[in-house]
């Protein structure tokens, strides 16, 4: 087991998303997109759903060992504007405003952040 590696705190999730259950929380990290965002929006906290799209189509890519398409890129901001957004935004970690395609009010909790880091 790696040293370095974080904790994983399932009970600390519960908490940190709205006081959802664990498992909304684990449905919601299982998506490879929704995870690559809320690094991203860590990272950089008010992107344009542009921005994340060429992003995350460039994590994907980099993953697979592929070059992103632009149809890549455009399966992934329609992803991301009608399911992954709003999901990220029910459970309270953004704002995501549909008319400008802006997100704004970044708030990731440190238990996602540390259990996105435990599963590096």
């Amino acid at each position: 087991m790696g040293g370095d590696r974080a904790e994983l705190d399932p009970f600390a999730l519960s908490s940190a998303v709205d006081d959802r259950p664990v498992d909304d929380v684990f449905r919601l990290l299982a998506s490879p997109t929704a995870r690559a965002t809320i690094v991203y929006c860590h990272q950089q906290p008010s992107p344009a759903v542009e921005e994340l799209a060429d992003v995350i189509a460039g994590v994907a890519a980099s993953a697979d060992g592929t070059i992103a398409s632009p149809a890549d890129r455009d399966r992934i901001r329609i992803q991301l504007y009608h399911e992954t957004l709003p999901r990220l935004e029910d459970m309270g970690l953004l704002a995501f405003d549909r008319e400008s395609g802006d997100v704004t009010e970044t708030s990731i909790p440190e238990s996602i952040l540390d259990c996105l880091r435990a599963v590096e």
